[in-house]
This record gives structure tokens, C-alpha cells and sequence, in this order.
């Protein structure tokens, strides 16, 4: 695998997180010191306009209520795991990076959550649209995935991973050895993405959360004592664990 650097910004160092001003577009609340910083930053107040119009013209497009018909109607046909047939909706008409936007707050606004906690990973394919993957979703080397964590407190996180071949890696923050700070109820996806080798077999991915720093290396260790396990598992003090396996294929 390898990282998948998000598209250059012109924005400066001290400017917000893209993520942030993807969330501000589609309506969050920001804190004041940002907002004051994008009004008075050019190019970040040109980089939020632009989301914003992106937002608007597909919401004029696709109004929530008629989205969430189409939604029930095809989730009412289709068999369980009904989240990951409702992406092909949306690919034709919204990029992608509103997509991982909007998708978050329709889900909530519906009230549809995936089984289990906040963990969600969405994969990219070249020529398709974007698919929010269940258990056992297939992946094929070369998908690029992009995680979100909608955590009940502040805290940190890590992705880890462990191939087919028995390998154990940080997927967020990548290649780090300590866990990001994440704040509360962050709904927007996370910065960056990873692409998949063409490592064979199960994609196992866990989302370690804890309310304190995390160090990766002894988790790291612990994946790779049960390569070849049915479930691999983690524990930690205070920790929140996350596994979702997905079969890669050719």
C-alpha cells in the first residue's frame, strides 16, 4: 500500500484543515476563530465559496427529500448490506469530494447507522463511483480508501491494518507511530487516503480510539502475532476497537 496525498491547496500553514472548510460548505459549525480566519484569507474564503456553490448545485439538483425516497425504495429491494447500493445514486451527478461531505449528514439525517460505532470507510474506484464498504465488502488492489470516526468524546486514533500476507500497518495517521487527536462528534472524513497493494486474501481494519495518546508499534506487533486467525483482536486500556474485514481479489 501506499498514501494517497490529497490535491495541493494554495492555501497557507496556518490555514484551517481542507476537511474543515469541506464541513463548513455543507452547513457545520465551525469555531469562531476560524471563521474569522477564512473571511479574512483569500484564498481560503475562495476555496469555501467554491465548495459551497459545488454543495448547493447538487442539492438544487437532488433535493434531501427525493434523495431519501430513492434511498428507501432501493434499500426496501435490496438484500442487507443495503449502505453500500445506495453510493451508485450519487455517483453520477456529485463529485467526490462532496460526496464524502454530504453522505455523512444524509445518513445521520435519516437515521440509518451502520451496525456497530462510528466507523466508516469509503472506497474509491478509478472509472466508478465511491462505495461505503460493510463487512466483507470486496476490494481489489489499487482502491483507494478514506476513513471517517464519529467519536462520542475527544480523543485519538489510529487505522491499522493487517494483509493477507500477515503485514500490520497504520493506515491514520499514515506510517505514524502515534495516534491523531480527534475531536467530538467529527463527522467529516479524515485527511488522506491509502491505496491497496496487491497483497491476496482478507483486509482486516481496525479503528483504535482512546481518550489518550496511542503509541502503534506494541498494537502493530499484537496484529501480527495472529496473521492467519479467524478475527484478529486488540485491547488496550479505556480503548474503543473497530475491525472491519473486507476480501480483496484480483
Amino acid at each position: 500500500m501506499n498514501s494517497t496525498p490529497l490535491p495541493p491547496s494554495p492555501r497557507g500553514p496556518h490555514c484551517p484543515p481542507a476537511a474543515l472548510l469541506e464541513a463548513m460548505s455543507a452547513g457545520e459549525a465551525a469555531p469562531e476563530s476560524t471563521r474569522v480566519h477564512v473571511e479574512g484569507c483569500p484564498d481560503c474564503s475562495g476555496q469555501l465559496k467554491a465548495l459551497t456553490a459545488g454543495s448547493e448545485a447538487f442539492m438544487r439538483a437532488r433535493p434531501p427529500e427525493l434523495f431519501l425516497r430513492q434511498v428507501e425504495r432501493r434499500a426496501a429491494s435490496a438484500p442487507r448490506p443495503g449502505l453500500r447500493r445506495w453510493l451508485p445514486l450519487l455517483g453520477a451527478c456529485v463529485p467526490v469530494l462532496a460526496l464524502l461531505v454530504l453522505v455523512p449528514r444524509l445518513v445521520a439525517q435519516n437515521g440509518v447507522r451502520e451496525k456497530g460505532d462510528g466507523f466508516r470507510v469509503v472506497a474509491a474506484r478509478a472509472g466508478g463511483a465511491p462505495e461505503l464498504l460493510g463487512a466483507d465488502a470486496q476490494v481489489r488492489p489499487g482502491d483507494a480508501l478514506r476513513f471517517a470516526y464519529e467519536a462520542p468524546e475527544a480523543g485519538h486514533l489510529l487505522v491499522l491494518e493487517l494483509d493477507g500476507r500477515g503485514a500490520a500497518s497504520v493506515f491514520y495517521p499514515y506510517g505514524a507511530a502515534t495516534s491523531a487527536p480527534l475531536g467530538a462528534g467529527q463527522r467529516e472524513f479524515l485527511p488522506g487516503s491509502v491505496v491497496l497493494d496487491d497483497a491476496p486474501g482478507p483486509e482486516w481494519l481496525l479503528a483504535v480510539f482512546s481518550p489518550r495518546p496511542l503509541e502503534a508499534a506494541p498494537l502493530l506487533e499484537a496484529l501480527r502475532t495472529q496473521a492467519g486467525r479467524a478475527e484478529p483482536t486488540l485491547s488496550c486500556p479505556d480503548c474503543r476497537v473497530s475491525t472491519l474485514r473486507l476480501q480483496k481479489r484480483p
